[in-house]
């Protein structure tokens, strides 16, 4: 009796051996003909990082920099920039008249005055906190998550349609098929927009080493994009469970 349950066990095992090896070359060693230009427009598609004083740096899915484009004469952010320009000149050019009187009371201005000047300059020159930088990269970050969900939320309906055309056509569904090719596409995506995300980064961290601040700073943003990035596969994974 012990030695029919052993083979009972034993065949029980192999099978199951046998079901997860398939699995396995199903999901990960079997080649499928995947080719799609669709998709490959999806993720070959380059990201935009839109920097604060209006600059659009334009990169390609391995993080290079392929254009970039200033903002032209006459928008929001130049008029402001040229407005901060103008007060500054109106300033300095001001300065010089607030000691006009003769004698004993210009010398006593002069020295009043120059005796503030120091201050007065360090107060417009000052340099912004760290805070103050990464802030004013926000808006940039949000950007370039809108950008990311907008080519995931491509990829997924682009494999739900290719699902529902297969349906009803009484075509057969691979479950394999649709795994090497779209888990394949989401991991480029997700390669591409890495890519996009660091060189976001090094342009912060310049910017915090061109204020003399370590470029260490820029490490929160690290881990809330990959807080992000998680939350995103999950949400991904998701969708093509109610799909399948």
């Amino acid at each position: 009796m012990k030695k029919k349950w052993k083979y009972i066990l034993l065949v029980f095992v192999l099978l199951l051996v046998a079901i997860g090896g398939y699995a396995l070359y199903v999901f990960k060693f079997k080649e499928y003909d995947v080719a799609d230009p669709e998709v490959d427009e999806i993720i070959e598609e380059t990201y935009t990082i839109e920097l604060p004083d209006g600059t659009e740096l334009v990169v390609n899915k391995d993080g290079k920099i392929v254009e970039e484009k200033k903002p032209a004469e006459g928008s929001d952010s130049q008029v402001s920039k040229d407005k901060e320009a103008t007060a500054g000149e109106e300033d300095e050019s001001k300065s010089p008249n607030t000691s006009t009187s003769t004698g004993k009371q210009n010398d006593a201005s002069t020295s009043t005055g120059s005796s503030k000047t120091p201050n007065s300059t360090t107060g417009q020159n000052s340099k912004p906190t760290v805070g103050e930088i990464k802030a004013k990269y926000t808006g940039t970050f949000q950007s370039l998550q809108g950008q990311a969900e907008s080519k995931i939320n491509g990829l997924i309906g682009q494999a739900a349609s290719e699902y529902s055309s297969k349906k009803a056509n009484g075509e057969s569904i691979s479950v394999g098929y649709f795994y090497s090719k779209y888990v394949g596409a989401a991991n480029s995506l997700e390669a591409s927009t890495d890519a996009t995300f660091n060189t976001l980064i090094s342009v912060i961290e310049q910017d915090l080493e061109a204020n003399g601040y370590d470029k260490s700073y820029a490490q929160s943003f690290r881990d809330e994009y990959e807080a992000t990035k998680e939350a995103r596969r999950n949400a991904l994974l998701s969708k093509a469970k109610e799909m399948m």
